[in-house]
């Protein structure tokens, strides 16, 4: 009854701090067009800092939160992956500065502008990254609600700094800068104090760290792959068409973007489910909570079709903009591609948690070099629909691949019986051709 009520708490609290803070940053991609006397130029900016970021934050997060959380017998201490994380945010810091090097280099530089809501913006995700760390430490002791709580107070400062400084004087880089500046004051003196009591303080060797960050190096690899190969055709309908058609097309699919977001949060919750019924070699209950997730997953499907079909044009006139209705035409595609995605982020969770490292690479790789193939001439046929088009012919490869390495991988697993073998610390089979695709 208790583990009942548990998940139960965990799972609205942790759900509705989520669609808070989604909703946070929903509004603000929305509200950037409103506000400031040229809305599209801001919007152009605001997009460009989040596509180029996004990239970064996979490499900063590593790709080890469902790594971290599904450790269920403490293989590495709280502290090491504390002492990765500082390690992995500052490679990312350095990586993105050598992009924006790389690309004056190559005569297509970014703006001043660009350039600094960039870096400010890589300092927002880097905090939601350090955040991330102590976020999984709350949910391998059964408070996701404390999570949940995290992301709507984070979402409310977002939201009201953005707003706030952005109204009062249309500059996207000072209210960045403001924005991220609130943020890490939140860290501080209140996520931090959260998490402290639920670990100790240990003395962690760089070796242990360094170790860690090796056996996590092809998540982080899958991470970054993952993300790239969503953002690649954003990136070519920038150089293609420029900073306007950025400004468009980010507020335009931006609530459908939601859906993608919102079915992530459906599963996270059930991390250490998946975890303890694939180690106790479960194959029932295993499978059935696959299909009970991605189940919920699928059935946003419909719904959001049914809302792009006949409220897409409202919802774009009244909350967006009023001439960017005529984009309606945007909306549906973009809502396969979203479940699309949540799906990829469902099976790769699940791989995740079956140490299946070279599937998560394999696939990644399939996903970024059909985007790198497709994005150019779908763009250049379709136009601002061409960046979706990509977006679903790159993601249904990665989906594919995904799901066959889910199906060899759980064969070979559920086929030695519900007895487990030796274990690791990790709580993992210690039989080495296990972690072999």
């Amino acid at each position: 009854m208790h583990d009942a009520k548990t998940l139960r708490r965990n799972f609205l609290w942790n759900t509705a701090g989520q669609l808070i803070y989604m909703g946070a940053q929903f509004l603000c991609g929305i509200l950037v067009v409103r506000f400031g006397t040229d809305g599209l130029y801001n919007s152009g900016l605001y997009n460009t800092a989040i596509t180029v970021t996004n990239i970064f934050l996979s490499l900063a997060s590593y790709g080890m939160y469902s790594f971290q959380v599904s450790d269920m017998r403490g293989k590495y201490a709280t502290s090491a992956y504390l002492k990765s994380r500082g390690v992995t945010c500052g490679a990312a810091v350095a990586s993105c500065a050598l992009l924006l090097v790389f690309c004056a280099a190559l005569g297509r530089p970014y703006t001043v502008e660009q350039t600094a809501c960039i870096l400010l913006f890589l300092l927002f995700r880097m905090i939601e990254s350090a955040t991330d760390v102590y976020n999984a430490v709350l949910q391998k002791h059964d408070r996701l609600d404390l999570v949940g709580k995290i992301y709507a107070v984070r979402g409310a400062l977002t939201l009201g700094s953005f707003v706030l400084v952005l109204s009062l004087t249309g500059n996207l880089v000072l209210t960045l800068a403001l924005m991220a500046a609130a943020v890490a004051v939140f860290f501080g003196l209140y996520s931090l104090p959260k998490a402290k009591p639920f670990y100790t303080p240990e003395k962690v060797s760089s070796r242990v760290v360094w170790t860690l960050l090796w056996e996590c190096f092809p998540l982080a690899v899958y991470s970054v792959l993952g993300t790239t190969t969503a953002n690649i055709p954003k990136l070519f309908l920038g150089q293609i068409m420029g900073n306007e058609a950025m400004g468009i097309y980010g507020p335009v699919v931006q609530p459908v973007v939601l859906l993608q977001i919102c079915a992530s949060y459906l599963f996270n919750p059930f991390i250490t489910t998946f975890s303890r019924a694939y180690e106790r070699r479960d194959k029932r209950g295993f499978w059935r909570a696959v299909l009970a997730v991605q189940g919920l997953v699928l059935v946003m499907l419909p719904l959001g079709l049914a809302v792009s079909h006949f409220l897409g044009r409202w919802g774009l006139e009244t909350f967006v903009r009023a001439d960017l209705g005529g984009y309606q035409y945007l909306l549906s595609p973009m809502v396969l591609a979203c479940i699309l995605m949540a799906l990829v982020l469902f099976y790769s969770m699940l791989l995740t948690v079956m140490r299946c490292m070279k599937g998560l690479i394999f696939a990644n790789v399939c996903g970024l070099l059909t985007a790198l193939l497709v994005s150019r001439p779908c763009i250049v046929r379709w136009e601002l629909q061409g960046t979706t088009i990509a977006v679903i012919i790159a993601v249904a490869v990665q989906l594919a691949c995904l799901g066959g390495c889910i199906l060899w991988r759980c064969r070979r697993h559920f086929a030695m019986g519900p007895l487990p073998l030796a274990q690791e610390p990790d709580g993992l089979p210690s039989d080495a051709s296990e972690h072999e695709v």
